[in-house]
């Protein structure tokens, strides 16, 4: 396969090259995260899917780490690809994979020995503790794939490769469902079948990408290096993505927390087919960034600045665009989309779907602030623009939805818990005008 040109592409034919294959992966990606519980639910019923849910912190906190590395390592290869310093991308890459194999080795030991005291930190009953615990202990078993399959994509969409990424994610997702369905109903495997299903999917898409980088296809491959150097600069690039992936954990905490003090079961039900409903309209934003930074990485490193600037603004134009589209469809569809996600006793309460739609429409006015707030975090990582990026991302996820909340939900209830979010983007929006200007001053007036 030919290279893509990242200098002399048009940005338009350029992004889409990128974007496609980053929506068709994040939305495979997002399959592990439900099809578990979906097989789980339908075969042992709810203590079992409970099991799974109390195990799902574990989750974020593997991503969190795996974000880590990944994108600020291969944020820093794509700049010295960039810069024609391929050598050095090399030993970024390896110190990264290497390091990333033994610490998920040494957390995978941890997590399988101390699982049944983790699950009890995370709030098990007697009931559930038996699941949770062998959910947890299998999980563990796997964590190396489960780490390694999303990091080593990441590097290869910076070696140009978006497509091989893709096919990976989407062949792991589907062998994630065959595998859940055999495990679970032929041989009744149960939660620990659920497990083992997740674990194989990962290995199957990691070993599809790992012979792109033992065969040296790319620019990318195993180099005989280690540098703690470069992988506490990647750790510092990365943090903003981390972090967002914690923060976002406190942020549905803190939903739950109000949801459950002023509407019970019901209101956290409610917050619950909202997030699922707004899986495929943030898939779709988050992919627009994802395929925005490996070209201004890039072009960072080439000191191609005015073609940095034309990216951003095609990437502003479309997040923009296309999030107001999305809203439009939900807004007058989303009813259709509700239906998929509400089970036999909520389908008889049309108040219920009423108040869905309702929090829908409100809570997804934010979606048009945060695709700008997530491109403009990640434009600023892409451009090892740390602080900058960290400051917009902590915004967003966590900072003024932590002040509104208590007080939204004080003052006018479950709407406005609903309402929080809209004006926590809308707000976050506002620190990125200062930072954009700023920033513009300090990157792209200097000399060539």
């Amino acid at each position: 396969m030919q290279k893509i040109d990242l200098k002399r592409t048009p940005i338009p034919r350029l992004f889409f090259t990128y974007f496609i294959p980053a929506l068709f992966t994040m939305l495979a990606l997002s399959t592990y995260s439900t099809i578990d519980g979906i097989f789980v639910g339908q075969k042992m019923g709810s203590d079992a899917l409970a099991a799974i849910v109390i195990v799902w912190p574990v989750f974020p906190i593997i991503i969190a780490f795996e974000l880590l590395l990944s994108f600020g390592g291969s944020t820093l290869a794509a700049f010295y690809i960039g810069r024609d310093k391929a050598r050095l991308a090399r030993v970024v890459f390896s110190s990264i994979f290497y390091f990333a194999f033994l610490s998920a080795l040494c957390c995978s030991v941890i997590g399988y020995i101390y699982a049944e005291k983790i699950v009890q930190l995370l709030g098990a009953s007697i009931t559930l503790e038996h699941y949770a615990t062998q959910y947890l202990e299998v999980i563990s078993l796997g964590l190396i794939f489960i780490i390694l399959h999303p990091l080593v994509d990441t590097f290869v969409v910076n070696d140009r490769r978006p497509v091989l990424a893709t096919v990976s994610m989407l062949v792991g997702a589907v062998s994630n469902i065959i595998l859940n369905y055999y495990f679970i109903f032929v041989f009744e495997w149960g939660v620990a079948g659920s497990a083992w299903a997740t674990i194989l999917a990962h290995c199957i898409g990691f070993f599809m990408i790992l012979q792109h980088f033992l065969r040296k296809k790319g620019d990318l491959y195993f180099a005989k290096a280690f540098s703690f150097k470069y992988i506490l600069i990647a750790i510092k690039t990365g943090v903003p993505q981390s972090s967002a992936e914690l923060s976002a954990a406190i942020a549905m905490f803190l939903f739950n927390v109000f949801l459950m003090k002023i509407s019970g079961e019901r209101g956290v039900a409610i917050y619950g087919i909202v997030l699922y409903s707004g899986i495929a309209y943030y898939s779709v934003l988050l992919s627009i960034s994802q395929g925005m930074q490996p070209i201004v990485s890039y072009s960072f490193g080439a000191r191609l600045f005015d073609r940095i600037k034309q990216v951003y603004r095609f990437c502003f134009v479309m997040v923009f665009l296309v999030s107001i589209a999305i809203y439009m469809v939900f807004y007058f569809f989303g009813h259709w989309l509700v239906v998929w996600f509400l089970n036999t006793e909520q389908l008889k309460d049309p108040s219920f779907l009423e108040e869905v739609i309702v929090a829908m429409r409100i809570y997804y006015i934010g979606f048009i602030f945060l695709g700008i707030n997530i491109l403009s975090a990640i434009f600023f990582q892409s451009l090892r623009r740390i602080k900058s990026s960290l400051i917009i991302t902590l915004c967003y996820s966590v900072v003024f939805l932590g002040i509104l909340i208590p007080i939204m939900s004080d003052k006018y209830g479950q709407i406005g818990i609903w309402a929080s979010n809209p004006i926590a983007q809308f707000l976050a929006f506002l620190v990125v005008i200062p930072i954009l200007y700023y920033q513009n001053k300090k990157i792209f007036r200097v000399k060539k």
